[in-house]
């Protein structure tokens, strides 16, 4: 770790102490009475910022199967097991793609094999009941089918898997719309 990134993280860590420190003064004295609810969001809210922040050290805990309990790592993606939730970061991206709208880009912050599964929990555009493709590959290469899932309720999908790597979550039919492209080229004559 480079000398600036500590002092970086130090100031970091500094100021967000100051604001649950004030955020505590300010619910208190609002109230009369500490409510620990707010106090519980504002600090989840803290850790959460400082885990995103320190990734490379909680992702080594990936590999250990270390769980953090009851801590979200991302607002739109969380990794859990039997135990708890890992404590794994990622993005999830929307693709502005014409060829396959309602497709979103699942990315980790470090690829790993895990020796045992863990259920991924994805926020995304998605409507209760909606079938939700969840690839592997890319655009270029084209991409494969891990497994498709249906939403379960509406703006969320889950899927299970023991591989955590880049994922591609799309409500179109890429397979299908692949294949109906590659029709159109092979009768083209390409």
């Amino acid at each position: 770790m480079t000398k600036a990134r500590k002092i970086g993280i130090s100031l970091l860590v500094t100021f967000l102490i100051s604001c649950i420190v004030f955020a505590g003064c300010l619910i208190y004295t609002k109230s009369g009475d500490v409510d620990t609810e707010s106090v519980e969001n504002v600090t989840m809210g803290v850790s959460d910022a400082l885990i995103a922040l320190l990734g490379d050290t909680a992702e080594d805990a990936v590999g250990t199967g270390e769980v953090l309990s009851g801590r979200r790592l991302s607002q739109k993606l969380t990794v859990t097991t039997d135990e708890g939730v890992l404590a794994v970061s990622g993005t999830v991206t929307k693709v502005p793609d014409a060829f396959y709208p309602g497709s979103y880009e699942v990315t980790f912050s470090r690829n790993a094999i895990l020796s045992y599964t863990a259920q991924v929990h994805v926020q995304m555009k998605v409507n209760k009941g909606e079938e939700v493709h969840v690839l592997v590959g890319d655009r270029d290469n084209g991409y494969t089918e891990f497994t498709s899932v249906t939403a379960t309720e509406d703006n969320r999908i889950s899927f299970y898997t023991n591989v955590l790597q880049d994922y591609t979550l799309s409500t179109t039919d890429v397979m299908g719309a692949q294949a109906a492209m590659a029709n159109i080229f092979e009768s083209a004559g390409y």
